[in-house]
Order: structure tokens, then C-alpha cells, then sequence
């Protein structure tokens, strides 16, 4: 496994140097091992992944985004991003707008693109500004502004199941069962309200964690979510019984929120992620 603060000593190629095709290294280059299990590569921190590029080989020469081959970005919040290229092709286990924990497993170390052999060239951005990863290398990055996963849950409430068990945000689990119309919400750390069926309107925003969003025998088509910070996204979307899952909607906090359903078609799965 390559965790990142446990590969210091295959550390090679640093950032600054001249590459043999013009410009500057711009990142530090981690060494493959003998032991395949070890040239698996795992997310520095938690954030979201905003590029998934797969499909190439090596490419010596090349230039520009394609001379990373195969790669992924991160966003860790506060303009701070991780980068993580030259993967082996078709090892790519994640996908663009998902949320990972850190050390989450990635891919493979490859030597797609612009490579002369199996490495992992790592990239490090503060404030959006690309700097010299070593030091991160051992150590967090600062400032990252995006949410600890683990005590984030949400969980939904249907009339044969009762309560369903809870799910964590950014995992590909949602709560719910097809079939059974959702009657009542609720998220942690979030401000949550939902449309009430058969009443017809919008009930009050919750944002306890001991509360919940719903009146329970009555079916919802609508949910709507505030994230009760301004620096950071929620993505949801929801099931409706008898149909299929509708669009990602985005809540923020700033009160462009939009809101997930249709009216007069009932609720019976939901799905968060960052």
C-alpha cells in the first residue's frame, strides 16, 4: 500500500527540475516497489475528486495535462488540491464528484504519459498555487476546510421498515428501500426540510440531530438540504417509487439552494455525497 507519509525514502524526483523535454518537474516522484500491494496509491486527505482522467498508455513527449497519462485530482477545500498521475490504465477506483477519506484506495502506480518508468508523480496546490510537496509528503496540509466524514450520517424513516440504518455521506450506499415511500429525513451536522405530499407544502428546516424532517404516515417529494457553512457543497439526489434516481441537486449556504424531487411523485430512497 502507498501511504503517502510511508514513502518518503522512494522519494526521487523533486520539484524544480529540468525534465529531459523542457519545463520544470513540478511535483516529487515516488519510486515503484518490488511488492505490488505497495504500488497501490491512497488519497493524501479527504476531499472531493474533481478530475478522473483513465484510458492512456505511455506517451513519451507529450505535454501539457496529457503528459500526466492517467491521473486524479482532489480538492481538499480552501484552495488546497491534491494530484496523483502516471496511474496504470483501467486501475482508476474512483470517479469525478465522489467524496473519499483519506488513504482511500485510488489505483495503481503506472507509467502512462509523459514517464521513462513505473512511478507516481505527485502534485501539491495551496491556495491554488502548485508548491513543493515534500514536506506534505510526512504531514497534513493546512487549512483544508472540508468536513470530517466519519460523524456525518444521514438516515431515512418509511412506514413498514421504520428506521433505516444510518448511511455515511460520500459512501455509494443510500437510505431507503425501493418500493416504500420515505416519510421522514434526517442529517447530521445539516439543515434539512422536506415537502410534505400529501399536506402539499414545506415543512420547517431541522437541523438537530435528534429531530427529523417529516410527519411520519405522510409520504414526501421533495428534500432540500443547507450545509449551514459557506465554504463547502453538499450533492444529494433521490429515488422516486416506480422510477429511477432523479438528477444530482447541490446545497450550499448562501440561498441558492434548489431541491430534489417532484412534486406528486413520492420519495423512497435518498443518496449524499460531497
Amino acid at each position: 500500500m502507498l501511504v503517502i507519509d510511508k514513502v518518503i525514502n522512494r522519494a526521487s524526483s523533486r520539484i524544480n527540475r529540468m525534465n529531459p523535454y523542457g519545463g520544470k518537474h513540478t511535483g516529487v516522484d515516488l519510486l515503484k516497489s518490488r511488492n505490488e500491494e505497495e504500488n497501490k496509491v491512497y488519497s493524501h486527505s479527504a476531499g472531493t475528486v474533481r478530475v478522473v482522467v483513465n484510458g492512456y498508455d505511455n506517451n513519451q513527449g507529450s505535454v501539457g495535462t496529457s503528459s500526466y497519462g492517467n491521473y486524479i485530482e482532489i480538492d481538499h477545500g480552501n484552495g488546497n488540491k491534491t494530484r496523483y498521475a502516471h496511474l496504470l490504465k483501467n486501475t482508476i477506483q474512483v470517479s469525478k464528484g465522489q467524496y473519499v477519506k483519506a488513504n482511500t484506495y485510488l489505483g495503481v502506480m503506472g507509467n502512462s504519459g509523459n514517464s521513462t518508468a513505473r512511478h507516481l508523480h505527485f502534485e501539491v496546490f495551496l491556495n491554488n498555487q502548485r508548491v513543493d510537496p515534500t514536506p506534505y509528503l510526512t504531514k497534513e496540509l493546512p487549512g483544508s476546510s472540508l468536513p470530517n466524514p466519519v460523524s456525518i450520517y444521514y438516515k431515512s424513516h418509511d412506514k413498514r421498515y421504520s428506521w433505516n440504518p444510518e448511511v455515511e455521506i460520500g459512501s455509494r450506499e443510500y437510505a431507503g428501500n425501493f418500493g416504500y415511500n420515505i416519510d421522514a429525513v434526517y442529517v447530521d451536522k445539516f439543515r434539512v426540510r422536506v415537502h410534505d405530499m400529501v399536506k402539499k407544502q414545506w415543512l420547517p428546516w431541522v437541523q438537530n440531530r435528534n429531530d427529523y424532517a417529516g410527519n411520519l404516515g405522510n409520504a414526501i417529494d421533495g428534500i432540500q438540504i443547507d450545509t449551514m457553512d459557506s465554504s463547502y457543497s453538499i450533492n444529494y439526489r433521490v429515488h422516486v417509487n416506480g422510477g429511477d434516481w432523479l438528477d444530482w441537486v447541490s446545497g450550499y449556504h448562501d440561498g441558492s439552494n434548489g431541491y430534489a424531487g417532484i412534486y406528486g411523485r413520492p420519495i423512497d430512497a435518498i443518496q449524499l455525497r460531497f
